[in-house]
């Protein structure tokens, strides 16, 4: 009797025990699913997500959390599409950090940074209602979002940051300029820091600009075939040199990524 009751015992601590992991797994499980803050909504090339240490293939649909860092190769590119519906589009060797992203409570906030490469920002529901809120930091300034569109390009001579649409403040130590004319831009030296007077960005240099952030894959073709090797290759500058790329816009690339295009795109990858 007592042998048996010892067994039952060993049996109810074993499945105590199991019971226990299970839970544990379940609770590690649910608090890793709320923690995603959006999807890679499209990837063009090689593009990967270096998460708590390790290196993330990344495919259509794939979770993106606080503190990713995403990176794409040569000739590549990709589309983040957080919960709240920004969008951010970069161009080949560009990387971008998810530093923080708080939604649907008193606290919402998005703040990104893009250290390389050339990016495209559409602001979400979190800069409709606290614009104060959403900030982007590149390595020379913070670029402050007010119900924006805008694009970027980092480069080692110096960095330039345009308007397409709504307001931008962007600040340093140094200096702070506004640009609320859509196609106007400003300039930032790196080593000065010095931000310059927002000036109107040549419709070509532009478009380009757009084109290198496409995922259409037809724009991307036609930057690999008339912009060259790029600047690791032999062969001279490509379309990924300092200063923004020179090539042709494809009727494609052209289309406005607009929030009536986004959110339906928003909700098919955030579903996956």
């Amino acid at each position: 009797m007592y042998s048996r009751l010892k067994m039952i015992t060993r049996f109810d601590k074993i499945y105590g025990c199991f019971i226990l992991l299970l839970l544990s797994c379940f609770i590690v499980s649910n608090a890793i699913a709320a923690d995603k803050i959006g999807a890679v909504a499209a990837v063009i090339g090689t593009v990967s997500i270096e998460r708590n240490g390790e290196v993330v293939k990344v495919k259509p649909g794939s979770a993106v959390f606080e503190n990713d860092k995403i990176l794409t190769g040569k000739s590549s590119r990709a589309q983040v599409l957080l919960m709240d519906q920004t969008a951010i589009n970069i161009g080949q060797k560009a990387e971008l950090v998810l530093d923080k992203f708080v939604f649907n409570s008193e606290d919402d906030e998005v703040a990104l940074k893009v250290t390389k490469g050339t990016f495209r920002f559409i602001s979400g529901k979190v800069a409709t209602k606290t614009p104060e809120k959403v900030n982007v930091e590149t390595p020379v300034a913070t670029i402050g979002v007010r119900g924006t569109e805008f694009v970027g390009q980092i480069g080692s001579v110096d960095t330039t940051v345009a308007l397409l649409n709504g307001r931008i403040e962007v600040a340093n130590d140094i200096s702070t300029q506004f640009v609320t004319n859509p196609g106007f831009g400003v300039t930032i030296d790196p080593t000065s820091g010095v931000i310059s007077p927002p000036v109107k960005i040549p419709q070509a240099e532009l478009e380009a600009v757009l084109n290198s952030v496409s995922t259409d894959r037809d724009a991307l073709l036609e930057e690999e075939i008339e912009g060259g090797p790029g600047p690791d290759d032999e062969g001279g500058p490509g379309p990924d040199d300092e200063g923004w790329p020179l090539v042709p816009m494809t009727r494609a690339a052209l289309v406005p990524m607009t929030r009536a295009v986004l959110v339906p795109m928003t909700k098919a990858a955030l579903a996956r």
